[in-house]
């Protein structure tokens, strides 16, 4: 019996024996069967079965497919974001490792636990971010891109620090412009926005919609309606008004991208954000509270009414 067979029959044996996580390690891809691609292509290779293809994806590779009538095993660099230009060819299964790209891909694996995660919005092992997940609201699945939960951390950052995100998932942080594009940029995406009151109360408005751009973009957020929920629409509009985020460039202390003028709103307010010519929502202002105005007009009038607040996004 050779070295890979051992190896086979002992994955064999734990996965009848022990119903172990098994398929939390590897997860089919049946958008890509019978097709193939020579995308990141690490190599093919001659195998006998698909427990050998398995074992040959291993070090770079994430992703890998196995064709049973020709007995032949490709593995991949990376996962494939799409079948586009790929050629049709029978036979072809595809396999990838659990790289879990949002919160979503882990609740659906069944992870109900609010905490912190590690995911790969990239699509591939080599980036990984740290975030926190909310497992309970609305069903689950959510990826915490603001949470500021005890106001140690100030927001009053430059484009760069905003671009690649700050702080701990564990308390207050940012999670980076460049993380929320890729995480909004392939599937719809709803935005839940919630601020907890000093009384307890969690308030909270849905958006059916949200995309960000990418940074030659500035990082343009789009929101689509409807919007539900009891804090009220003041961050998106149908209606063109000076007010509102919807379409607007993010802004930074060192990067004016607001319409105000020869004012730059992110440094005469404190805090980075979607600027329009003035703002209706704002969550990344000053702390201590009493500086931070209008956090969300004219629901929250002052940040001192402010305890904690989380903007969380989830695949439709």
């Amino acid at each position: 019996m050779t070295f890979l067979s051992v190896i086979c029959f002992v994955v064999v044996f734990l996965r009848l024996s022990q119903a172990t996580n098994v398929s939390k390690n590897y997860n089919a891809k049946p958008e890509f069967d019978n097709k193939k691609s020579n995308e990141e292509l690490l190599g093919e290779y001659s195998v006998h079965s698909l427990c050998e293809c398995s074992a040959m994806c291993q070090n770079e590779c994430d992703f890998y497919g196995y064709n049973s009538k020709l007995k032949k095993c490709r593995v991949h660099k990376k996962i494939f974001t799409s079948s586009s230009g790929m050629s049709d060819e029978a036979g072809w299964r595809y396999y990838s490792r659990f790289i879990p790209t949002d919160c979503k891909e882990f609740h659906d694996n069944g992870h109900t636990n609010s905490g912190v995660y590690v995911i790969y919005p990239y699509w591939t092992s080599s980036r990984p971010v740290r975030v926190y997940c909310d497992m309970e609201t609305l069903d689950g699945g959510w990826t915490a891109i603001q949470k500021r939960v005890s106001g140690s951390l100030t927001f009053d950052r430059n484009w760069t620090e905003y671009k690649n995100g700050f702080g701990s998932p564990e308390q207050d942080y940012w999670v980076g412009n460049d993380v929320i594009h890729q995480l909004t940029k392939v599937k719809d995406c709803f935005l839940y926005v919630s601020i907890t009151v000093q009384n307890g109360t969690r308030l909270y408005e849905l958006y059916d919609k949200v995309s960000v751009s990418n940074e030659a973009g500035k990082y343009r957020i789009l929101l689509e309606k409807p919007a539900t929920g009891t804090l009220g629409d003041s961050m998106a509009n149908t209606e063109s008004h000076i007010f509102y985020a919807t379409a607007m460039y993010f802004s930074t202390k060192d990067r004016d991208s607001d319409y105000s003028g020869s004012h730059n709103l992110a440094n005469y307010y404190g805090g980075a954000w979607w600027f329009n010519a003035g703002y209706h929502a704002f969550l990344n202002g000053p702390w201590p509270q009493a500086e931070w105005t209008n956090p969300w007009y004219p629901i929250i009038t002052s940040g001192s009414s402010v305890r904690e607040t989380m903007m969380l996004i989830k695949r439709h």
